[in-house]
């Protein structure tokens, strides 16, 4: 059975405000586990869908556009044009009024009229416009692909989610929150194909196998899934690992140094738990190049406390040293 879900899944391949996801609609939920709730949200991935299209230059061919009649294209590239103009340009994570219009959506069932005050008339009209369009052409692909993602890797996260969740923990030095992760699946996500709010904590990860470039290493969508939700335990602030890092960046400024570590901790949790499965993982940081201006402070630096053999405060001392003297 670990082989063959192995093999489908190659094949396959900061304080916020609260969420609203108590009240959500059940129909939105796909499964649940000991740790994690994964949903498929119509008018989550309607959103991201609208905002990922408003993304490209005006004049874009529309994705699936010749299947349209010409009244759902006019009413679809409206609401792209209307995302374009308003939204494109803004962060799915940072910027609060999509951070309001994602916590709005999760609390609408599928047939519920986003009508709230969280959204103006505008951004209300564009979803209600897209939503017909949307809901024929679009929804069910996107829907089949979200639930078949949780299926095709649902085994293999409930055996992970307790070793690699307490390995990160472990590593980070900082206790999980008692909740559950929500994680909703949507096919469009953001420029990384997933970001996540915590307190309490809500990941979007793109249901695409490889990612949203199509790159990402066959567990690669493992590692994002437990990556996400660690923010809740390292940030630059309030966590052990950003406290210990600013206690000894001096006048320094070591940027997301703190970021490249919870990528580091991660997914050597994750690399670590596949590996006692018998299927070698290489690091998203690595095979995706990400945050390579810390891979020879962390990577040089690292061994020894992953493996138990010091403090995490020297740890982070050598890595702001080497950083600092690369600079």
């Amino acid at each position: 059975m670990r082989t063959l879900l192995t093999l489908l899944m190659i094949v396959a391949a900061s304080l916020s405000p609260p969420v609203l996801g108590d009240d959500t609609p059940p129909s939105s939920l796909i499964q649940r586990t000991e740790r994690f709730e994964f949903h498929s949200h119509f008018w989550l991935n309607l959103h991201h869908f609208l905002y990922r299209l408003a993304q490209q230059p005006e004049g874009s061919l529309i994705e699936g556009g010749r299947s349209l009649t010409r009244d759902e294209f006019q009413q679809l590239a409206g609401a792209i044009n209307g995302y374009r103009e308003t939204l494109a340009d803004l962060d799915l994570l940072l910027d609060d009024r999509m951070y309001a219009a994602k916590r709005v959506l999760i609390g609408l069932g599928p047939e519920q009229p986003p009508h709230h005050e969280a959204l103006d008339a505008d951004h209300r009209a564009w979803l209600e416009a897209a939503a017909p369009v949307y809901r024929k052409h679009y929804w069910p692909r996107h829907d089949l692909q979200n639930r078949e993602m949780v299926s095709w890797q649902l085994q293999r996260v409930r055996e992970m989610e307790q070793p690699v969740l307490g390995r990160i923990s472990e590593l980070a030095q900082q206790p999980w929150p008692e909740e559950i992760i929500r994680v909703d699946l949507s096919w469009d996500s953001n420029w990384a194909g997933a970001y996540c709010t915590t307190h309490p904590i809500h990941a979007v990860i793109t249901s695409r196998p490889g990612g949203p470039d199509n790159r990402w290493s066959p567990a690669g969508w493992l590692e994002i899934l437990f990556h996400e939700p660690s923010h809740a335990l390292i940030d630059p602030g309030r966590s052990t690992v950003g406290q210990l890092i600013a206690e000894r960046q001096g006048m320094e400024d070591t940027g997301q140094l703190w970021h490249a570590v919870l990528f580091l901790f991660s997914g050597v949790a994750v690399q670590e738990a596949l590996r006692d499965d018998g299927v070698e993982h290489q690091l998203l940081m690595v095979s995706e190049g990400i945050f390579t201006r810390y891979h020879d402070a962390l990577f040089g630096s690292s061994d020894a406390y992953v493996a138990g053999e010091e403090p995490l405060e020297a740890f982070l001392e050598q890595a702001v040293g080497a950083l600092v003297e690369k600079q």
